[in-house]
């Protein structure tokens, strides 16, 4: 119950922040000349909130009981493509990938998408979730390429705290119950020391003049915080639903800063 009440209050607080950041933006987008960052972004926290609301109706209505394939799942997969045409209008320089950054962005992308299946049994739905999310990981991945937002040694070791999660949370299905507990900690200590890294990232680049790293680097933190979100259950989940809050709100300043350079 006290799990369940944080939730709310979580989504709640969220939900008068997209609202908020929407007037905010709907004012950007009239200063900008209708800047298509900026639009996009709008787009993305329209439903963002649609899908808040439509969570908190149902768990309100009908609490503690698992939500069947509906309207937020649309919602969602319409939201992460928003949120990859947002990072893409904001990408100035259309490139391909290294082969190495494509193979690592879609494997972690898919692997993320096959937990997802292990755990609902849902495949036709996570399927296509995870077929956006490639996409998704992919425009995020090329922003940062783009700006140079990572040195080569910061790309090897988010390689290694993605593929490490992705094993981790693949220990949980072969491992015995009664040590079951020890990988699945190490996931959370992983989802965790990713969101650090990227708020690393995030505040290191606000100490150069570039307004577009800090742009890409807010829009991963935030996916990472959402994906590590997907990962969790319990309290761990509402960590962090509560930490996307403060990440959209990086977010929305990133583009403003972004929108308003140009």
């Amino acid at each position: 119950m006290i799990t369940q009440t944080i939730s709310v209050i979580s989504v709640s607080i969220q939900i008068a922040v997209l609202a908020t950041l929407l007037g905010l933006l709907v004012k950007l987008i009239g200063e900008s000349a209708r800047n298509l960052t900026a639009v996009f972004l709008s787009f993305s926290f329209s439903l963002w909130l649609l899908t808040d609301l439509y969570w908190l109706i149902y768990d309100l209505m009908r609490p503690e009981s698992r939500m069947p394939f509906a309207a937020n799942e649309i919602e969602e997969v319409c939201l992460f493509l928003m949120i990859a045409a947002t990072v893409n209008s904001a990408n100035r320089r259309q490139m391909r990938l290294p082969m190495g950054y494509l193979i690592g962005t879609c494997l972690f992308a898919v692997s993320n998408a096959v937990l997802w299946i292990l755990w609902s049994g849902e495949i036709v739905e996570d399927i296509i979730v995870g077929a956006v999310f490639v996409w998704l990981f992919y425009s995020i991945v090329c922003g940062l390429q783009w700006s140079k937002a990572l040195e080569s040694r910061e790309w090897v070791v988010l390689g290694i705290v993605c593929a490490a999660l992705i094993v981790c949370q693949g220990l949980t299905f072969i491992l015995p119950e009664n040590v079951r507990n020890i990988p699945d900690l190490c996931a959370y200590i992983l989802m965790i020391a990713g969101a650090a890294f990227f708020t690393y990232l995030f505040i290191r680049a606000y100490g150069n003049s570039l307004a577009y790293p800090r742009l890409f680097l807010s829009c991963a933190l935030v996916i990472w915080i959402l994906t590590s979100k997907y990962m969790s259950g319990g309290n761990w989940y509402n960590l962090f639903l509560t930490l996307e809050t403060p990440g959209i709100i990086l977010w929305y300043m990133s583009v403003r800063k972004a929108v308003k350079a140009e």
